[in-house]
């Protein structure tokens, strides 16, 4: 399910706070906030695809084991100035 985002629109015209909600395609577009009944609009934005380039695959790519296969070293900082190697 596609998430959207809206907006609550404030009684004198201004923006209030941002919310998301999980809806399936064929869902219309909220009016009113679900909860508080505020209106709100739909805040259109490009879709997102996280499936290459997404914070797991990225995580994925540089684990401890790749980066040792691949001959790199894992440094982190020991907090007293200094590294730690890790693999």
């Amino acid at each position: 399910m596609p998430l959207r985002r809206y907006i609550v629109l404030k009684a004198d015209g201004a923006e209030g706070d941002e919310f998301e909600v999980d809806l399936p395609t064929e869902a219309p577009d909220f009016t009113h906030h679900p909860a508080s009944g505020e209106p709100c609009r739909r805040v259109l934005e490009s879709p997102s695809l996280t499936i290459r380039y997404g914070e797991g695959a990225m995580k994925q790519s540089v684990s401890d084991e790749r980066l040792a296969r691949a001959g790199f070293q894992r440094l982190e900082k020991d907090g007293q100035g200094g590294w730690t190697k890790i693999n």
